[in-house]
């Protein structure tokens, strides 16, 4: 797999310790745990709307576990793919789905 194989957001990068390449293989690992994601990565639809990172709403709201943010396809809803404490590697896929306006 390659990195090219995702679309990536203007500002995806929320936490500049970690980069696209290292980003990529965090990728690859979490589609071991879910082919809808693997599916969505090989067909190039899967878009990265956040790399790794924590706590990034708005006044430190958000996320405290480490994840990233990404979009399987235009249609669907963000997922957070939670990462374990040392940002090494995959633990959980919050599939986020849409429900009317909200989640």
């Amino acid at each position: 797999m390659s990195f090219s194989l995702a679309n990536w957001t203007t500002n995806w990068q929320k936490d500049g310790r970690f980069s696209k390449n290292y980003t990529s293989v965090l990728i690859e690992k979490a589609c071991r745990l879910d082919s809808q994601l693997n599916n969505a990565y090989c067909r190039g639809t899967l878009k990265v709307i956040a790399g790794p990172h924590r706590k990034a709403g708005p006044g430190e709201g958000g996320d405290a576990r480490w994840h990233m943010t990404l979009q399987p396809s235009a249609n669907s809803s963000c997922w957070h793919i939670i990462l374990d404490n040392s940002v090494t590697r995959p633990v959980k896929i919050n599939k986020r789905e849409l429900t009317g306006h909200g989640f």
